[in-house]
């Protein structure tokens, strides 16, 4: 498949902020660092669309234990449950007037 290559979409701050101010509230200190992730995504579609298309992360994983993709891919219950609650916080922020 031939596909051609987009720029990446300019960090809006009407959704870093959000991302920001939750980051702060939740892990105080951590920067929040954008980085692009090359596998599959509907942001290859969207972006090309005009869309600016971004993927966010709440889930911490252990370094030592990567899993990822795996036949016993996991993270842990903790780290799950801290996730939903960033991703409601982050959806709310970003969300609301």
């Amino acid at each position: 498949m031939n596909r051609r290559s987009f720029a990446p979409p300019p960090l809006r701050p009407d959704v870093f902020q959000p991302l920001e101010n939750v980051v702060e509230s939740m892990w105080p200190g951590l920067p929040v660092i954008p980085d692009m992730a090359t596998g599959a995504s509907d942001g290859v579609y969207t972006n090309a669309a005009g869309m600016p298309t971004y993927c966010v992360s709440g889930e911490a994983i252990d370094r030592d234990d990567i899993r990822a993709h795996g036949k016993d891919e996991r993270i842990r219950a903790d780290s799950f449950y801290r996730a939903v609650e960033f991703y409601y916080r982050f959806l709310k922020a970003i969300t609301s007037p």
